[in-house]
């Protein structure tokens, strides 16, 4: 065997070798939109949520939690609300409750009409367990929460796809939970705040 020859040979060939580091260098530093999810950079705008009490924006994805960012952001603030982004499949929509209007996500649940090809939004308790419902032609025992194995169901945000969640800001529950520390006394805090001393 030619040792020097296969060296050589792989040596060759591993300098053809293209790396995508300046691709990803203009992914990371180039200026996100507002509506950019504040953990990890994501701006598909079907796939972010904005919250409506501290009016952040979040993706659905999970990247390196068990939960998605949006629900990490909702759980740890104690926010409920969230609105849909005006570009995305359903438009700007605030979620809430067809027929009482509480915007509590976490309560919040569908029901296919039986006949149209439509859902509507309602509550656990009071509304999805009213009799009425039948009269308006809604299967009341067909409720499912919006919100399944910890993210919004991906009819209503889009789950962001793998590889973009590969490219995005790596961020994991501990960075997560001291962004959200950091927020509750700098609304503008960002993640470089958190290298500061």
């Amino acid at each position: 065997i030619d040792l020097d020859g296969v060296v050589s040979s792989a040596t060759h060939k591993l300098g053809e070798l293209q790396f995508e580091e300046e691709e990803e260098d203009a992914f990371y530093n180039k200026e996100l939109p507002v509506y950019a999810c504040k953990y990890c950079g994501i701006h598909d705008p079907s796939c972010v949520v904005m919250c409506n009490v501290c009016k952040k924006w979040f993706c659905n994805g999970r990247g390196n939690t068990s939960g998605s960012h949006i629900i990490n952001h909702l759980v740890r603030a104690k926010h409920k609300e969230v609105t849909l982004h005006k570009d995305g499949p359903l438009g700007e929509t605030i979620l809430e409750c067809y027929s009482c209007g509480v915007r509590n996500v976490f309560v919040l649940g569908f029901i296919p009409a039986k006949a149209d090809s439509v859902v509507v939004l309602l509550c656990r308790q009071p509304c999805a367990a009213q009799n009425s419902l039948k009269d308006m032609n809604w299967d009341q025992e067909q409720w499912k929460p919006l919100i399944s194995d910890r993210c919004f169901l991906s009819w209503l945000v889009k789950v962001p796809a793998e590889q973009d969640q590969l490219r995005a800001r790596q961020v994991n529950a501990t960075q997560i939970a001291k962004m959200e520390e950091l927020w509750r006394d700098n609304a503008d805090a960002t993640f470089s705040d958190l290298e500061k001393p």
